[in-house]
């Protein structure tokens, strides 16, 4: 029989409510029926059939009550259609209240016994285990075991109350690791109750108490970092943590007593102030994090980026949970008060507004990472905000069409400026992968708008050709050749074609920003070999395979895969073939946007019909032909450069240089020298 159970729980509702009404009508319309028999002098032997019928439904709406509340409580069901939900009830061990209240008392009493002499049984900890998905069990045994009891037994499983020298080191509590996943796992699911299944509702007060003390602060950030846990109990656990903090600010100048500390000898237990115990729930719970850091009376994001000092590179965590807020959820079809992309935006706009002062990144050393995914995941508003020169408050983009350089419409984005964005840019960068994220995401959205409008000039083409035949039907195949490749060229010289050389120019002078920001633009003859630099080249050589990902989805959710793509892939076995100027970060991007720019075109068409051929095709050339050493095309398209062998190479640059491809191709070739030279004129931290 399949463990997989479906309810449709607002029927399911009506059911319990009405058969609770009609369970306590039939025993007076029984009473009554009998009266009338009675005086009628028929007689009824037995119980009245409607008392039984009452009774047996009395006795199921418990089970009806408990079944709907189970799956109300399971974090892994899943919707169907016609409103029933479906989950499985494989970990369901305890059959009932009872059941599971028996289970959770026996080995509640083992775990106490073998704690009491800092030793643990593995069959203990397997057995808690099987019950990680049982809700009556995770209730029951939060009850057995109360917080201020709970907290101590895992505390004294890792040594508390044994000076330090006798305390394990971290490779011999991987029994108690174990099983402190499972309290945090089982102290989820509790908190995930319906109904009979909840916790009291005092649970989170009692749970924080005395947070300050090391022990206690421990054990709760040990309960708190694998359980899956409801909304509103996190949100409230996380709130009232930061008013404890607030009420307990961390001393960075108070030493740590070793006898004080808890855990294993040989490592830190890392930040243990009341925030430092809930930041990884947060990173787990984006949806908690964007309601937590949005908090309009609490401000918790100012403080804990600006005023609150952590220990043990628990910044870490603080990054994690400030990305996972801002870049998990993306959307545009709610209203803002309604909107999880809404929120997302406003946290991005923020945080990266206060990662620009001097102190926050002393305070935040290790979240560059988290800045550099933020920035990606926000890619359109870092070009679109990059150019602009205005001051800006942070805040979201709320506009029906959020970026106008993209087909369809884009979730909420995030507002920025200018100089903030060159200075979270600066520091970000020392960390070569938020270096690498950030270029390879301008890199896709590149790809994407430069696709979009050659699609577009190639419909332009399409339309004016069909005009013109349809006005002219007697004209010969070679003079529709040769009109369809005038329309080509002059679409590219206005039109389309001028939007095309627009987004060529500005693309480049972004890209100018990014490589100057990570301090390669005016790399010098010493730093060649730096490896920020050559994952820059590495970049600019594969950037050709990234695909365009569908119109009215934003780009930034393609960068993981497009990460993959360009760092992914073994080397390419040519790569000491270098091209002119490639050896300066300024003359690899030239190369990239040229690329970018030949490839879009390729793939629309834009240089001519490869069947005729054109003359601004490289089929138009004996020697670029499918059947030459040197063929640089694939099904049509362009090979990246680092998946050319040495002959494809050559005869791509050598056919980037013949005159005739200037008919379709000078103005967007002589738009990206223009968009380095002014970007590095205008925003180089190098320039003038």
């Amino acid at each position: 029989m399949s463990p997989q159970v479906g309810i449709n729980p607002a029927l399911m509702t009506e059911l319990i409510n009405g058969m609770k009404r009609v369970s306590a009508t039939i025993p007076d319309v029984g009473l009554q029926v009998e009266r009338v028999l009675t005086a009628l002098n028929i007689p009824l032997w037995g119980p009245a059939p409607l008392q039984t019928i009452s009774r047996q439904m009395s006795e199921r709406i418990p089970g009806l009550q408990g079944r709907l509340d189970l799956i109300l409580a399971e974090p892994d069901r899943t919707s169907g259609t016609g409103g029933i939900l479906w989950a499985s009830e494989s970990g369901w061990l305890s059959k009932s209240p009872a059941e599971g209240a028996a289970a959770a008392r026996e080995l509640a009493t083992r775990l106490r016994d073998e704690i009491a002499s800092h030793w643990l049984n593995a069959e203990t900890v397997a057995e808690i285990e099987r019950h990680k998905k049982d809700p009556f069990f995770a209730v029951a045994f939060a009850a057995e075991i109360p917080p201020h009891e709970l907290k101590s037994l895992i505390a004294r499983m890792y040594g508390s109350g044994l000076p330090p020298s006798e305390r394990p080191f971290q490779y011999d509590v991987a029994l108690q690791e174990r099983l402190a996943t499972m309290l945090s796992t089982l102290l989820g699911t509790a908190s995930r109750g319906v109904g009979r299944l909840n916790l009291a509702g005092d649970y989170a007060d009692r749970l924080i108490e005395d947070i300050e003390d090391p022990q206690n602060a421990f054990a709760v950030k040990k309960l708190l970092q694998d359980g899956e846990f409801d909304h509103t109990f996190l949100l409230t656990l996380a709130g009232k943590l930061h008013d404890a903090d607030l009420a307990h600010p961390p001393d960075p100048a108070r030493r740590r007593d070793p006898w004080t500390m808890p855990g294993p000898k040989d490592v830190s237990p890392g930040d243990l102030s009341p925030m430092g115990t809930v930041l990884v729930a947060l990173a787990h719970h984006p949806a908690v994090a964007q309601d937590f850091f949005t908090d309009p009376r609490r401000k918790p994001l100012d403080y804990l980026m600006r005023r609150h000092h952590w220990d043990d590179a628990a910044d870490a965590d603080l990054g994690w949970a400030i990305e996972a807020a801002a870049t998990e959820f993306r959307d545009h079809d709610l209203p803002p008060e309604g909107s999880r992309g809404y929120k997302s935006a406003l946290i991005a706009s923020w945080a990266v507004r206060f990662w620009t002062d001097a102190k926050v990144q002393e305070n935040l050393p290790h979240t560059r990472g988290n800045l550099g995914a933020v920035l990606a995941q926000y890619t359109s508003d870092v070009h679109r905000d990059t150019h602009a020169f205005t001051a800006k408050r942070p805040g979201v983009v709320t506009g029906p069409d959020t970026d106008k350089n993209l087909i369809g419409a884009e979730p909420y984005g995030a507002k920025f400026t200018s100089k903030d964005l060159r200075q979270v840019m600066t520091w970000a960068f020392e960390d070569d992968d938020a270096f690498r994220t950030v270029a390879v995401a301008h890199g896709q959205y590149s790809t994407q708008i430069l696709d979009e409008l050659a699609s577009k000039i190639a419909a332009e083409v399409a339309a004016d050709f069909a005009t013109w035949r349809r006005s002219h039907p007697e004209a010969t195949a070679q003079q529709a050749d040769a009109m369809r490749q005038d329309i080509l060229e002059a679409r590219m010289s206005g039109g389309g074609g001028g939007e095309f050389t627009q987004a060529a120019r500005n693309l480049s002078m972004t890209t100018w920003v990014i490589a100057d920001a990570a301090n390669i633009a005016a790399i010098d003859e010493a730093k060649k070999d730096d490896a920020r630099f050559a994952a820059f080249k590495e970049i600019a050589e594969k950037a050709v395979g990234l695909a365009p990902g569908p119109q009215g989805k934003f780009v930034g959710l393609l960068v993981e895969s497009a990460k993959g793509k360009i760092f992914g892939e073994i080397k390419s076995s040519y790569e000491g073939q270098a091209r002119a100027n490639a050896d300066t970060a300024i003359g690899a991007a030239k190369h990239m946007f040229t690329d970018l720019t030949v490839a879009a075109m390729m793939r629309h068409g834009l240089f001519g019909d490869a069947s005729v051929p054109a003359e601004t095709h490289p089929y138009y050339h004996e020697d670029f032909r499918p059947d030459s050493a040197g063929h640089f095309l694939a099904d049509g398209k362009l090979i990246p450069w680092a998946e050319m062998n040495a002959d494809q190479r050559e005869d791509y640059e050598e056919w980037l240089s013949v005159n005739g491809i200037g008919r379709v191709f000078s103005k967007p070739d002589e738009s990206i020298t223009v968009g380095f030279k002014k970007s590095e004129a205008t925003y180089s931290r190098h320039g003038s």
